[in-house]
């Protein structure tokens, strides 16, 4: 007796290569990088375009409004083997903030949902290697290298367009290194969000006005961000120097992070203003101040902050900043330091802060904590040692 046997249909694949001069149909016959918004709509939900390894150097922003579907994204990726593509833009390299910014590389528009991007290298690109100016649904990112890049991801609407909301957005495995701006902004009601396993290293560039390593806006909201580090974002223009390592704004809500950290930064490793935030495991060093709070229900279950560093502008140095109306709780957290210009726990206006079993080693001349008169903390089985 025999049986029949039905084989899935093999998604179908097109090609790209630097040089491509045909109609992607074979790796033999690959296309060129600006063919890449029909190829997505001619092979359909489930294929694959797979860039050839090369340097592709691209003048103008690729549009894309053609996409995959719910549990079927089309896949852009560089090969499964070997080297793989170089995707350059026209910033000057090395920056120079006074020199050619750079245009984006891949400007999503509407209709570009169920995409997935792997195995890239972008390089010398304004703001976004992705850039969202649309709203779009189910975009993962993962696998990709950046280097001098004004923003890495940019969530922006095109031509002052009222929306660009992502629903369902998924960053992992990507490395960042030279951003002059950020390297990653979300904004409008951009939602249901992982970022994992993620390095952005600013490298110091200065004078691009408000380096932030991951910037949320707006109304942002439910993301996750794990094993993310944000190092050395840098902006001495102003006479407050600001460079912050993660950043949320007020009107953001229900955000975790887990495993993070943030060091070198010119002023907060996180400057978090958001609500229902909670973190777990995370550090920052060497920022102007390590932990800056702002907003309500923000919770830290376990953190480590070391040797906070106000190296110019105005502002004071310190490990953890609670200010406005916020309401933070620390559970298990180390601070060390050996300055005696440090201030531990700074708590201002009407804010609330809660210490528990944490231990703090500092200089006998710095300063435990300092609290205006409306604000409130508490010490709960907190180890105090003095050098």
């Amino acid at each position: 007796m025999t049986r029949s046997v039905t084989s899935a249909p093999i998604a179908p694949t097109a090609y790209i290569a630097p040089d491509g001069q045909g109609d992607g149909s074979t790796a033999t016959n690959a296309a060129d990088l600006t063919q890449l918004n029909a190829l997505i709509a001619q092979a359909g939900p489930g294929a694959t375009i797979e860039l050839a390894a090369g340097v592709y150097n691209v003048d103008l922003p690729v549009a894309l409004s053609n996409g995959g579907a719910h549990g079927a994204p089309v896949t852009i990726r560089g090969p499964a083997t070997g080297p793989g593509p170089v995707l350059q833009g026209t910033r000057a390299d090395p920056y120079d903030p006074l020199a050619e910014p750079g245009k984006p590389l891949f400007r999503l528009n509407a209709g570009a949902d169920h995409l997935a991007f792997a195995g890239l290298t972008c390089q010398n690109v304004g703001n976004g290697c992705f850039l969202v100016a649309e709203p779009i649904t189910d975009l993962s990112i993962t696998r990709i290298t950046a280097t001098n890049v004004r923003r890495f991801f940019e969530n922006a609407a095109a031509d002052g367009g009222p929306d660009a909301t992502i629903n369902g957005l998924s960053i992992s495995n990507v490395v960042v290194r030279g951003f002059s701006k950020g390297a990653i902004r979300l904004a409008y009601d951009t939602h249901d969000v992982s970022i994992v396993d993620v390095l952005g290293d600013s490298l110091q560039y200065d004078g691009d006005n408000f380096a932030i390593g991951v910037h949320l806006i707006d109304s942002v909201h439910d993301v996750v961000i794990e094993r993310v580090t944000m190092n050395n974002a840098r902006d001495t223009i102003h006479d407050y120097w600001n460079g912050d390592g993660f950043a949320a704004e007020p009107d953001v809500y229900n955000l975790t992070f887990v495993e993070t950290s943030a060091s070198g930064n010119t002023d907060a490793g996180y400057d978090i203003k958001a609500t229902n935030v909670h973190m777990v495991n995370v550090g920052a060093s060497d920022n102007k101040r390590n932990f800056r709070f702002w907003g309500a229900n923000t919770v830290l279950d376990g953190c480590f902050g070391a040797n906070p560093n106000l190296r110019g502008g105005t502002g004071t140095q310190v490990q953890v900043h609670v200010v406005d109306q916020a309401d933070v709780r620390l559970v298990g957290c180390t601070f060390v330091d050996s300055d005696e210009d440090t201030i531990v726990f700074q708590v201002e206006g009407d804010a609330q802060l809660s210490v528990r079993d944490t231990e703090v080693a500092r200089a006998a001349a710095s300063v435990l904590s300092r609290v205006e008169p409306a604000a409130r903390i508490e010490l709960l089985e907190l180890v105090d040692q003095t050098s």
